[in-house]
């Protein structure tokens, strides 16, 4: 019987099993490379750090590299690749990218969003979001946004977690928390990883989900933790979001609490 492997994390399977226990990513037919040894111990290496992409673009460019015979190696959700192979795996990162962006429906209904009182940097933010929360849009040629009006009610809660995030940024911002040490931020953190991994396994743990909820509620009034990145810290708000929204639905679809439940653990498992 043939093996199969995750590409992420190394782990190996038999042949029928679909995808990797540990990271929850579809297996490759090819056992993955250790970072020593891509490439000759003479060759400068490169890494590409990945974490916002999903599971799903990581493992498409892991088999564009490997048919395109070029070799890598991945460290969680860091690709380490040869120097001199940048040229290449610039193009397939690219090819990713651009197959992975939602775009506008040009046969539907479409709505418009003034941008005009908003800064470069927070339009940049607005659409690192939306594309996150795997939302279609486009700036027009008056820098308005364009979204499909089916999207309208999700984009505006995307727009409002934005908009209260902006005024977490001011001093005297109301109802932000400033937590001063970093173990109940962890325990924070822990707190919604362990309730989101139950809730992926039991959509119907009301302990979990009531365990979440409560996490959730107060990571999302934070100010911004020391040592994040804003696009990153974003991430993490807009994923736990997800997940809330989800379970709060009047009808909840176990599916979708399911791969957002999921979504919320493969994020959260790089930082705590």
């Amino acid at each position: 019987m043939s093996s199969l492997w995750c590409f992420q994390c190394g782990a190996e399977y038999q042949e029928g099993v679909e995808s990797c226990v540990e990271c929850g990513v579809g297996l490759v037919t090819e056992a993955p490379l250790a970072p020593e040894d891509v490439g000759s111990s003479d060759e400068e290496q490169l890494a590409y750090e990945l974490h916002d992409w999903s599971f799903e673009s990581r493992r498409m460019l892991d088999q564009l590299l490997t048919g395109a015979g070029l070799p890598h190696s991945w460290q969680g959700a860091t690709m380490i690749v040869r120097a001199d192979d940048e040229d290449a795996i610039d193009d397939l990162v690219e090819e990713v990218e651009h197959a992975a962006l939602p775009t506008l429906d040009p046969e539907a209904e479409h709505t418009v969003y003034e941008m005009a009182e908003w800064t470069s940097e927070q339009q940049s933010r607005l659409s690192n979001m939306l594309g996150m929360a795997g939302l279609a849009h486009e700036f027009d040629r008056n820098g308005d946004l364009v979204v499909n009006a089916d999207d309208e009610e999700a984009v505006d809660e995307v727009l409002d977690r934005l908009e209260d995030a902006i005024a977490r940024g001011e001093p005297d911002a109301p109802d932000v928390i400033h937590l001063h040490d970093d173990l109940q931020f962890n325990d924070l953190l822990s707190d919604a990883f362990d309730s989101a991994d139950r809730i992926k396994g039991n959509t119907h743990d009301h302990e979990a989900i009531l365990e979440f909820l409560g996490a959730e509620g107060v990571i999302g009034r934070l100010a911004m933790p020391y040592g994040f990145e804003r696009d990153h810290w974003d991430r993490v708000l807009t994923k736990l979001a997800a997940l809330r929204n989800s379970l709060e639905e009047e009808e909840p679809d176990d599916d979708d609490i399911v791969a957002n439940a999921r979504s919320v653990r493969d994020e959260l498992v790089q930082i705590i």
